[in-house]
């Protein structure tokens, strides 16, 4: 029973008590969770809740592949350096966006629900190619009926998520929907992995490491990991966790992604993009990039201009990384590469295998 809880628990309680389908009995958990009491005492609560519907969400995951089979009408094919989707609810400007950007060609009408399955495109920046995902309007229950779980299967294969906010329709409300969706689909954005981590033995019961990080009471932690089949295993925590977080862990279809807001129809009102006018295109691509840690680099032969179009790497990669995407045998060969450029400290740096790269870099590798 929670602590200090409001009618709108009961009453989400209630509905999920009543419940007589899997998609109906996750609603009303997912809204007990969603208007209950969150506080310190009700953190036991807060995971028991997480922990069903971890285990009804795996239930409807093997039922749907069990009908339908492992195969997709709407699987995707991954292309270029990245993975990138559009979401929005109706009329937002997802598809005008999707022409003004790409090489698509999606039907743009003032009607609502135009877009009925994916559209694929891909993006040009500089040379760096990235594979954009228009997703049908997201409307509330969206994650549950239809083909919603086939499209959220698809977002949970990419790398980056963009909503798109409408300049002309509440912000508020657009983004309450898009977001509340998404956490029903399982996909956190722009949140932060827990550190803790889990790992099954084949015998010593469940052990606890840095017990000081602990913020939950052992004994509930351990009837939860035995109701997941947990009977032998480590837990490890290298910083202050709670039951909620041990919870979320446990739920292995759990996944997360960057996300950036992007505010459509400037040409109409406010700030933001316009596929229109093509107003803050070429400022959406960069913050594109940089939402995915993508660097461009350029190989040059000795003697030459760069070579083009450049290479998609991601921040921290070395010369050892490019070496090996341009072709086995540059590793196996390497002696030295020289380097102009953003990380070189003087043109045609010689550096080796380690030296990180950054973007706009120009790197010449010699082998022996």
């Amino acid at each position: 029973m929670p602590i200090n809880a409001g009618p709108e628990y009961f009453k989400a309680e209630g509905k999920y008590n009543a419940a007589t389908t899997i998609p109906e009995k996750i609603a009303g958990l997912e809204e007990m969770l969603r208007v209950g009491p969150n506080h310190k005492g009700t953190e036991t609560l807060r995971a028991e809740l997480k922990s069903k519907i971890a285990k009804l969400r795996a239930q409807l995951e093997k039922n749907r592949t069990t009908s339908k089979g492992k195969g997709s009408k709407y699987a995707v094919k991954r292309e270029g350096a990245a993975q990138v989707i559009l979401a929005s609810m109706t009329n937002a400007g997802k598809s005008a966006l999707l022409g003004a950007v790409t090489n698509a060609k999606p039907v743009v009408a003032d009607y609502k629900f135009t877009t009925t399955k994916p559209e694929i495109g891909i993006m040009d920046y500089k040379g760096v190619q990235i594979q954009m995902i228009e997703l049908p309007p997201i409307f509330e229950d969206f994650a549950y009926k239809g083909d919603g779980p086939t499209f959220f299967s698809i977002v949970r294969g990419s790398d980056l998520v963009i909503f798109l906010i409408d300049n002309t329709q509440n912000e508020k409300a657009q983004l309450d929907i898009l977001h509340k969706e998404f956490e029903n689909a399982q996909i956190k954005l722009n949140e932060k992995r827990s550190t803790l981590t889990l790992k099954k033995q084949g015998e010593g019961g469940i052990e606890y490491i840095g017990k000081k990080y602990l913020n939950f009471d052992i004994k509930e932690a351990t009837k939860m990991l035995t109701e997941h089949g947990y009977h032998n295993a480590v837990i490890t925590a290298y910083e202050y966790v709670t039951l909620e977080d041990l919870a979320d862990v446990l739920n292995e279809s759990v996944i997360y992604l960057p996300l950036v807001i992007v505010h459509t129809k400037a040409d109409i009102i406010g700030d933001g993009i316009s596929a229109e006018t093509g107003y803050n295109l070429d400022k959406m691509k960069e913050q594109i990039l940089k939402a995915l840690h993508l660097i461009k680099v350029y190989t040059k032969t000795p003697g030459k201009d760069k070579d083009w179009p450049p290479v998609a790497m991601h921040e921290g990669d070395t010369i050892k990384t490019l070496a090996r995407i341009i072709h086995k045998d540059f590793l196996k060969k390497f002696k030295y590469a020289r380097i102009w450029g953003p990380s070189a400290k003087h043109p045609g740096q010689v550096v080796g295998l380690e030296h990180d790269l950054e973007d706009e870099d120009v790197i010449e590798i010699h082998v022996k």
